[in-house]
């Protein structure tokens, strides 16, 4: 049997097993290569800016308009800070 390039061949990063460098699914662990963030990751995430920045507008002003222009400010920081924390590719583990 021909063994493929050593090019072609990589590392799974969860069970450290040979596969190819184009896969997306470990054949042996089966972890599978992820990019962006995962919708949980980005819920608790907008959820958590949203929650934080509508504390803070609580703490500086009594509950107004404010709070809800705070809480929806907060709402989309933390949705962008799940993109930039978790956009690259990873794999991921079962």
């Amino acid at each position: 049997m021909m063994e493929p390039l050593s090019t072609a061949v990589t590392i799974c990063p969860i069970c450290r097993q040979k596969i190819r460098s184009t896969a997306e699914h470990c054949p042996n662990c089966g972890a599978e290569r992820h990019f962006g963030p995962r919708m949980i990751e980005s819920a608790i995430c907008a959820f958590a800016g949203m929650v934080l920045l509508s504390a803070v507008s609580t703490m500086l002003l009594p509950i107004s308009l404010w709070t809800i222009v705070f809480a929806a400010a907060g709402l989309c920081a933390g949705f962008l800070f799940s993109h930039n924390r978790f956009g690259g590719d990873r794999w991921l583990g079962r």
